[in-house]
């Protein structure tokens, strides 16, 4: 049996729902994106079905075929939660699976330590603080060691007009927060809810004097925790 990776410790939850991450390499994985799990356990164990005219997608199936007992172990494991418990996200013949069921990421790691890549679960007594947590991000230290908040900004609530003042403005708030070049040109720019960008405060007495100067420009606020 492979060693597992060393765990990765959960800073914030993922899809702001779950703690527990689980990532596995798993030839066959894409046909996760055209079949059900149950779907999957007919393709282990029959030799029905044919071709679908798609190279690609034939050759997906016969992986998983190939694979059948991981692939029936996997599955087995899967049917004993709630679907609701678990979400899963595809890339390639990567799956990650994401759950708060800690019974169900300990199984993922244990039974297919093999496939495993990269695994995330939250320090040794803070599941339920963070499980609680919906503006949280808990780390070892702040950012900067100085910075309390990550700001996410939305440039496209301020007008043309008031841009050039506001900028001005926000640049002479340095260092209590940051404000880059590089964010300064976006914030110009931007003029659509696209592009996801942030900034860090040092604490709660300049986030209210911010959003007293520009409400419009703040999105979502994250304060950061300190792991204890």
């Amino acid at each position: 049996m492979n060693k597992l990776p060393t765990p990765k410790k959960t800073k914030k939850k993922f899809y702001n729902k779950f703690i527990y991450k689980v990532s596995l390499n798993l030839d066959g994985a894409s046909a996760l994106r055209y079949h059900d799990i149950n779907e999957i356990i007919n393709k282990c164990v029959t030799n029905s079905g044919a071709s679908s005219g798609a190279r690609w997608r034939d050759k997906v199936e016969q992986d998983v075929k190939k694979n059948a007992n991981t692939w029936i172990s996997l599955i087995s494991i899967l049917n004993n939660y709630n679907k609701k418990s678990w979400r899963k996200r595809l890339e390639g013949d990567c799956i990650d699976f994401y759950t708060n069921e800690k019974s169900l990421y300990d199984k993922l790691c244990d039974n297919f330590s093999e496939h495993c890549v990269i695994r995330f679960e939250p320090k040794k007594g803070h599941e339920y603080q963070l499980i609680n947590s919906d503006k949280e991000i808990f780390v070892d230290k702040l950012p900067h060691d100085k910075y309390n908040y990550k700001v996410f900004l939305k440039p496209h609530k301020v007008s043309k007009e008031d841009k050039p003042a506001l900028i001005s403005w926000l640049e002479k708030q340095k260092p209590k927060i940051t404000f880059t070049e590089s964010i300064k040109k976006w914030v110009l720019s931007n003029e659509t809810n696209w592009d996801r960008r942030y900034i860090y405060i040092d604490n709660e007495s300049t986030l209210l004097m911010i959003k007293l100067r520009s409400q419009d420009i703040i999105g979502r606020v994250l304060k950061y925790r300190i792991n204890r």
